[in-house]
């Protein structure tokens, strides 16, 4: 037992010399926010896959965060962006979504989607044109954020990017409650 102590003593010992300083969060930083020197600070770790340098901190700062991030959380590629969210000719929308208008396997940030003008519950099916060719407001929108589950039976609040030109027709269907979104392909797909 004491033999095993001192190879666990010795391999942690080890391993401390084999940090490294990087950037963490020193405040919040919300989804959207460009990134400013006061948001970072250094720590120094070992083992964390993607984490950006201390010394890349230049690149960092302008950068606009693509994640909420918390205080503390080392910060690595994949949460920032060089490129502002959104781009130019794009718009960010907010969706409320009932969970049947919504996929119940769930949605995340980087999964795109199309946006369906759906028919008021009040629909004539014998006059079916709504349903069998529902107009498509939005093709292939990326998800910016998700908040709630439709497995939960919830209200899905969804932020999608779309083109500037269908942000108010999008918004004026969604406050309408008509709109309902379908995944075209994961992010990452």
């Amino acid at each position: 037992m004491i033999a095993g102590s001192a190879l666990a003593g010795a391999v942690l010992f080890s391993q401390l010399g084999d940090r490294t300083d990087v950037l963490a969060v020193k405040e919040d930083v919300a989804k959207g926010q460009v990134i400013t020197e006061k948001d970072l600070e250094r720590k120094s770790v070992g083992g964390v896959d993607g984490a950006i340098l201390v010394s890349a901190l230049d690149t960092v700062v302008g950068t606009t965060a693509t994640v909420d991030m918390v205080a503390g959380q080392i910060v690595t590629d994949s949460m920032v962006t060089s490129d502002p969210v959104p781009g130019d000719g794009r718009a960010t929308v907010g969706l409320s979504l009932d969970a049947a208008r919504a996929p119940s396997a769930g949605l995340g940030a980087g999964d795109l989607v199309s946006v369906v003008a759906v028919p008021s519950g009040t629909v004539d099916l014998g006059a079916s044109t709504a349903l069998d060719a529902p107009q498509i407001l939005a093709r292939e929108a990326e998800v910016l954020d998700v908040q709630g589950s439709a497995t939960e039976g919830a209200t899905v609040l969804v932020t999608v990017v779309v083109d500037e030109d269908d942000a108010s027709t999008i918004a004026a269907y969604s406050a309408a409650g008509l709109v309902a979104v379908v995944e075209t392909a994961a992010a990452g797909d």
